[in-house]
């Protein structure tokens, strides 16, 4: 029976919804949140269509009997397919893509610029989205083939924020310098964990971070169904991977999330 106290879920095919974790952890302290990182699979954006979808619904099961309260699926490409899987959950399952776009709606920008996995970009999934909230904008997408496996790999690794600044000036140095976008959302859960790297080489370009909005978005539904957990202190983090936890553990650390409850392993989905 889902509760006050129950947890919301993440979902993600690595640690870039570490990010979303971040921004719930910060606007709810409260609320106890279940993550599941597929760690083994991951970079989900490499697979086919119905190679996500199996996976994704073998996530969508853990939570399902974890009986978590709302879901947050922070990878945007599982939110590309979310129609074909949304109605297999006993509780509402939120996508980031969505989150992205109205957050894209709030801004004044015209031009907007979108990076994200090549799966993502080939959905036309934010075009499509931004198009249906905010039909003014103008929207530019850019499928980033290496950047999430980088991320994944060199977050908080100081030998690695030379190969992440070099991928980052060849996806962005077109929508930057010619296209001019005006904002760039950041379509993929792992591209706010290098926001200091973006900042740092484009300081003119304002980021859109769907995290957010996401973040936003569960906490006014928690509040509309009575939801809310309110007891007292900080909230449970529990983090499940089908990867490393030893990794897991130690990027949890460096991304900011804290506390973290426990970091456990969880078998694999074999393709």
């Amino acid at each position: 029976m889902i509760t006050k106290e129950s947890p919301i879920g993440v979902i993600d095919s690595g640690i870039g919804g570490f990010s979303v974790a971040r921004k719930v952890q910060k606007l709810m302290p409260h609320e106890n949140l279940l993550y599941l990182g597929d760690g083994a699979n991951t970079p989900y954006g490499n697979h086919s269509a119905e190679e996500i979808l199996t996976m994704t619904r073998y996530m969508l099961r853990f939570m399902e009997d974890h009986g978590v309260k709302a879901l947050l699926v922070a990878c945007n490409t599982i939110s590309c397919l979310i129609d074909q899987y949304r109605d297999e959950m006993s509780c509402p399952v939120l996508s980031v893509v969505q989150a992205g776009a109205d957050a894209v709606a709030q801004l004044p920008a015209h031009k907007v610029g979108v990076i994200s996995t090549c799966f993502t970009a080939s959905t036309h999934c934010y075009p499509d989205l931004i198009g249906k909230v905010a039909p003014d904008k103008q929207v530019i997408s850019h499928g980033c083939p290496n950047l999430a496996n980088l991320v994944e790999r060199n977050v908080g690794n100081p030998a690695g924020q030379a190969a992440i600044d070099d991928d980052l000036r060849e996806n962005l140095e077109q929508l930057v310098n010619e296209e001019k976008v005006e904002c760039c959302v950041l379509g993929c859960t792992h591209y706010p964990l290098v926001e200091e790297n973006i900042n740092r080489l484009y300081p003119q370009l304002k980021l859109v971070d769907p995290a957010e909005q996401m973040a936003r978005t569960v906490g006014r539904y928690l509040e509309e169904k009575g939801l809310v957990n309110d007891q007292p202190g900080q909230g449970k983090l529990d983090i499940f991977t089908t990867g490393s936890t030893e990794e897991y553990t130690m990027k949890a650390a460096k991304v900011g999330l804290d506390p973290v409850t426990s970091v456990q392993f969880y078998p694999p989905m074999k393709l």
